[in-house]
């Protein structure tokens, strides 16, 4: 699994963008839940206040008993052949997680990751 691991220092405003088209997500300011996606979006998860949104995607909703972070490694594990980025963002009070389809097989460094994603 490609995961990257981030620290949310966000105090001001921000959106979320998708690292691979840099289409904006649908957010609302200083949320990091993701109500529908855009570009190459798959899901967004939050382990703690267990927002969910499979981005049109029914397969992931199924696998989540536990934990977001189990959900994730089943559908990664079940779409093995596909190369998906996850996104683990931390902040004050949540744990998300994102997942992108790194369709053109893009090699970014988690520093451009974040900056690409949030902005």
């Amino acid at each position: 699994m490609n995961k990257v691991v981030l620290k949310s220092k966000e105090n001001k405003k921000f959106s979320l963008h998708c690292p691979f088209t840099n289409e904006k997500l649908d957010n609302d300011n200083n949320s990091f839940e993701i109500y529908e996606g855009a570009g190459n979006y798959l899901f967004s998860l939050c382990e703690d206040c267990l927002f969910f949104d499979a981005g049109n995607n029914e397969e992931i909703e199924k696998y989540w008993k536990n934990s977001a972070l189990e959900a994730i490694e089943q559908f990664i594990k079940n779409h093995a052949e596909e190369n998906i980025l996850v996104i683990e963002v931390s902040d004050k009070e949540d744990t998300y997680f994102y997942g992108f389809l790194n369709e053109e097989n893009i090699e970014l460094t988690p520093e451009e990751i974040e900056k690409r994603f949030i902005r």
